[in-house]
């Protein structure tokens, strides 16, 4: 912005522009027309802060000419000099051109002049409330412009949060956000494995593009989560979870069974709906102070240091209940072998476990008592079979 006054007066009285120019401040930028057409000429070019006009003029009134500037240059203050007999040119200068001020002649020099700084100073004020309504309003766009991105850079946080919660266990998460856990712990555990019996037979199956073998394993895992518990490993044929490592759940035993009872079911609907044989036998144990371990591998590679974590409830009770697991592939259909430890903490709530005797194990200090919840396909000459290998099977599962 220029920083001089810019004052454009048209008059056909070439006195009037002379006394006019004479009593502005010198340091004013004026200039003089005595043709509103010439002056209209100009206007783009000088960019005028205040246009004084004379009403009575040869070919266009002052009244014309003002309403003119005030389309082509809204933001200038526009002055209609009159005579003391154009009370009603007032009223219609107002309304039609927009006028700001009027002066009548003949004028006060110092009235005139007056008029014209409270017109400069107005101007001014005007236009520096412009200038910072711009800056505020690129502010406010800067500030729009950064809350975007703060929402947009939020939201991608969130979906890796989200992401990343799909992938660490959620015993993880809780871990991280209380300090005062330490390693190795030790939790009472309702362990539950499963492994597909005769798995070869479904390695080249599929539904609807999906491995038999990745649908039995998400069936086991949605019935996991629902029942509050951990999966902690899987391979293509079978699977492992425990409950009781996180918080809410009160008798880890009865998720766990309930989750074995589901899973079954599962099984025989997959079977049935697609007729396919797909069997699968299910271990379950109950484990006092299993020993919960972090593992930390940390490793200096040309990109960096790399610092890899992983957990795992590795014990001979683990190893104990994929041991039992094993031995119900000898029997028809998907059956639920369990020890003695988790059979007492159900038995009043289940009905038809069977007790199969003692059985040892590699790895095991002592004989292990089994109950089964044998498949509707068990009939008494196979379970009497599986019964007599009683404390006689060690060799055969080692």
């Amino acid at each position: 912005m220029n920083s001089k006054p810019i004052v454009i007066y048209v008059d056909d009285e070439p006195h009037n522009l002379t006394v006019f120019e004479a009593a502005m401040p010198v340091e004013w930028e004026i200039h003089v027309f005595d043709n509103p057409l010439h002056a209209m000429a100009q206007l783009t070019k000088l960019e005028p802060w205040i246009v004084v006009s004379d009403q009575r003029m040869p070919g266009l009134t002052g009244v014309n000419f003002l309403e003119i500037v005030k389309k082509t240059h809204p933001q200038a203050k526009r002055v209609l000099v009159t005579g003391y007999s154009e009370e009603d040119l007032i009223i219609e200068s107002v309304r039609k051109a927009g006028v700001h001020d009027y002066i009548r002649k003949p004028w006060d020099v110092d009235d005139l002049c007056h008029r014209m700084q409270s017109m400069v100073d107005t101007y001014k004020l005007e236009l520096s409330l412009i200038e910072k309504s711009v800056l505020i309003e690129k502010q406010v766009q800067d500030l729009l412009a950064i809350t975007n991105d703060l929402k947009k850079a939020k939201s991608e946080e969130e979906s890796l949060r989200k992401e990343l919660e799909a992938w660490a266990p959620p015993f993880i998460l809780s871990a991280l956000k209380d300090p005062l856990i330490e390693f190795p712990l030790k939790k009472n555990l309702a362990l539950i494995t499963y492994d597909i019996v005769e798995s070869s037979k479904l390695h080249d199956l599929s539904i609807n593009g999906q491995s038999v073998r990745s649908i039995i394993l998400k069936n086991f895992s949605e019935l996991v989560i629902k029942h509050g518990g951990l999966r902690e490993s899987h391979s293509g044929d079978s699977a492992y979870a425990h409950f009781g490592l996180l918080p809410g759940i009160e008798h880890p035993e009865e998720s766990a069974f309930a989750v074995a009872s589901e899973f079954r079911t599962c099984l025989r609907t997959l079977a049935v709906k697609h007729n396919i044989e797909v069997e699968c036998g299910i271990g379950l144990h109950y484990a006092q102070n299993v020993p919960i371990e972090l593992h930390t591998v940390e490793l200096i590679t040309l990109s960096g240091k790399v610092v890899q974590k992983s957990f795992d409830s590795s014990s001979s009770d683990v190893d104990l209940v994929h041991r039992i697991e094993k031995l119900t592939h000898e029997l028809p259909g998907s059956n639920i072998i369990m020890t003695e430890p988790f059979a007492n903490l159900i038995s009043s709530k289940v009905f038809g476990l069977i007790d199969v005797g003692y059985f040892s194990f590699k790895g095991q200090k002592a004989a292990c008592k089994l109950f089964l919840k044998a498949s509707f396909k068990v009939t008494e000459e196979p379970l009497k079979n599986f019964a007599s290998h009683a404390l006689n099977l060690s060799s055969d599962v080692a």
